[in-house]
């Protein structure tokens, strides 16, 4: 096999996230004089060569804040991993009427609220990720102006109203995506059903007949939206975890159950306000990756040269970036046209149960800007550039074919690869990979030549 000589180490993070000049420098130093004269014998007439040492580096960073407004789904809870760290999910949105002119031309004097709930409905295929105990949930009051016109990330964390809206007692709440819970001799869909404070209902029913409940835009106006989090001070490595939500599903709204106490006008009543594609609705995420118990993260975020292990996490938590300073030794040694690049990336140990590793992984290259864009050949149409997880072999395997041939034509700088999770800004997964330099199964980019 083709091995090409690795580069001095590096140690700075730094300097690989931003410095295409450290590739160029690692892309100086020259292959052995007799590259590739072994791997083709007298007689062998296939015209193949093929090369499965190339050198890869690979090393973990620290994602920017991504775009979560909008997706098909939210994400609520906490857990604590051993090997990344604390994760917490939040959820911002707004609730709506569900018609104009609230109590307009009635007397609402005798109006008195029951209940009131906020209802989220679990994502029916995947309800979660984790350990689903019990948590506490909490639930503020928004004050800041939501707009369908902007863009909200992970860390876009609005301002709030110090009182929980939660009611007394009854934060602490079993999720069970289990259970179809009966209200009302109906049978719903699976959804986590957060009671909240009578006043902050009863709060609500005051505003029947006035301007407030003209129309939304009033109504947002009054109530600007909610913040719903979680606070799980206690819990320990291997405890907690994320709730999957769909805030579209028709069942995910705030209803309050209330009473018309006039003489002659008694009934039981409820009201829903509306969680729909006209709400803002997005996840915040925090990751205390100082918290992993586990020395791996921790130590691969402090040296990038360490290249056993790399870390991909969702919701704005972990990529991997790959570099190969020394492809264009292959032009220089007579190497030009490729029949396939093949990059194959193997899951690194064991994981957890409730903390399995991403079903699929995506590729980026990586323009001379820092921008990601997609490879050539997840562009063309009938071609599929893999990414799936073999569970069976423990694997991710990438035909990078068209990438790679057009970065020796030098059709492309050789400004590197990312590798992040497949769902990145509706997940919270997390990936631990074998790099190149693990001493059983590495991280490595086969690549075979034709030599006709």
């Amino acid at each position: 096999m083709i091995a090409l000589a690795a580069p001095p180490p590096f140690r700075s993070a730094g300097v690989l996230l931003g410095s295409l000049a450290l590739l160029a420098l690692a892309a100086c130093k020259r292959p052995e004089a007799e590259l590739g004269r072994d791997l083709i014998g007298p007689a062998d007439t296939l015209g193949v060569v093929v090369s499965d040492s190339t050198t890869l580096l690979a090393w973990t960073v620290r994602e920017q804040p991504v775009k979560t407004n909008g997706l098909s789904r939210n994400a609520l809870g906490s857990y604590v991993d051993p090997r990344f760290g604390t994760v917490r999910a939040r959820i911002v949105t707004q609730v709506r009427l569900s018609t104009n002119n609230v109590g307009a031309g009635q007397d609402n004097s005798g109006l008195v609220i029951d209940s009131a709930v906020l209802a989220l409905r679990f994502e029916p295929s995947t309800p979660g990720y984790g350990d689903l105990s019990a948590q506490h949930f909490t639930v503020h009051e928004i004050t800041d102006a939501l707009s369908l016109d902007s863009t909200y990330r992970v860390d876009d964390v609005p301002a709030t109203l110090p009182d929980d809206l939660v009611r007394a007692h009854s934060g602490l709440i079993t999720p069970r995506p289990d259970v179809r819970p009966v209200v009302g001799g109906d049978t719903l869909g699976t959804q986590l059903r957060i009671p909240l404070d009578p006043a902050f209902g009863q709060r609500l029913l005051g505003r029947f007949g006035t301007a407030d409940m003209v129309d939304n835009a009033a109504f947002l106006n009054h109530l600007k939206g909610l913040l719903i989090g979680v606070d799980n001070p206690g819990q320990m490595p291997g405890q907690g975890g994320i709730l999957y939500l769909n805030l579209l599903l028709a069942e995910s709204r705030l209803t309050l159950y209330y009473r018309n106490t006039l003489p002659g006008a008694e009934d039981t009543l409820s009201f829903d306000l509306l969680i729909n594609e006209n709400c803002v609705r997005y996840t915040l995420m925090e990751h205390g990756h100082g918290a992993a118990v586990e020395p791996g993260l921790p130590e691969a975020l402090a040296d990038t040269a360490l290249g056993t292990a790399c870390y991909l996490q969702s919701l704005g938590g972990l990529r991997t970036r790959l570099a190969v300073p020394h492809i264009l030794d292959y032009p220089d040694r007579g190497l030009h046209a490729l029949a396939k690049a093949e990059l194959v990336v193997p899951v690194r140990g064991d994981w957890p149960d409730a903390l399995p590793p991403s079903t699929s992984l995506f590729v980026f290259r990586t323009n001379e800007d820092g921008e990601d864009l997609l490879l050539p050949d997840q562009l063309s149409a009938g071609l599929s550039i893999g990414g799936e997880l073999d569970a069976d072999d423990g694997v991710y395997r990438f035909v990078i074919t068209r990438y790679m041939q057009r970065l020796l034509n030098g059709a492309y700088p050789n400004t590197g690869l990312s590798i992040v999770p497949g769902n990145g800004g509706v997940a919270v997964d997390r990936t631990v990979l074998r790099g190149p330099l693990d001493p059983e199964d590495p991280m490595r980019l086969i690549l075979t030549f034709t030599t006709y």
